[in-house]
């Protein structure tokens, strides 16, 4: 094994492929840049870009559960001050509790905004990440596969990355979709370190 192929065996490339975290990525890159030389620098603009992604779709999962958590919050306090309200409404005339339950019901309106705008953010990672994979597969396929036509390779990618940009496929699907064609790039750059 050469020196090379020990220092990146020695970073957990193995480890990072089976099992890809932000931290590991960070440890790649440190390993990459005492390499130097264009497949090591390629390797290491492969390795930031899924490092990125990664804390990008981390982000999202956080936002998401923030958005849930929020809109279930909104709900119960339409409940509780719609609720009350509701019990006395014998009592107060219909303009004060339309006065009282607006609040509420606003609430409720600003949730669903939130969760929506949630859902845009989302597609713009998918659609960001499909770009710089767009490229790494052409630049991967040209050199594995040079005889290709353009036509054929780019029907071969579309067939990869189409699914990461249809708002129909589920959305753990689509995540799981990106790391698995990151990993398949990062390996792919990595490969000619190896010897």
């Amino acid at each position: 094994m050469s020196a090379i192929a020990g220092r990146v065996e020695s970073s957990g490339f193995e480890r990072l492929l089976a099992e890809p975290t932000a931290a590991a990525l960070w440890t790649l890159q440190k390993t990459l840049l005492t390499i130097g030389g264009e497949p090591a620098a390629r390797a290491r603009a492969v390795a930031r870009e899924f490092h990125a992604c990664l804390r990008a779709l981390e982000s999202k999962s956080s936002s998401r559960r923030a958005s849930r958590l929020g809109a279930v919050l909104g709900s119960a306090a339409v409940g509780s001050v719609s609720l009350p309200d509701l019990l006395r409404s014998q009592d107060i005339a219909l303009e004060e509790l339309l006065r009282s339950t607006l609040p509420a019901v606003l609430e409720i309106g600003s949730a669903i905004s939130s969760a929506q705008a949630w859902e845009v953010e989302a597609q713009l990672i998918y659609d960001q990440f499909a770009w710089v994979l767009y490229q790494e597969l052409w630049d991967v396929s040209a050199a594995a596969v040079p005889d290709l036509s353009a036509d054929e390779r780019r029907a071969r990618i579309d067939q990869v990355l189409d699914p990461l940009l249809d708002p129909t496929v589920p959305d753990a699907d689509r995540g799981a979709l990106l790391v698995d064609v990151f990993r398949s790039v990062l390996a792919a750059r990595v490969l000619p370190l190896l010897g």
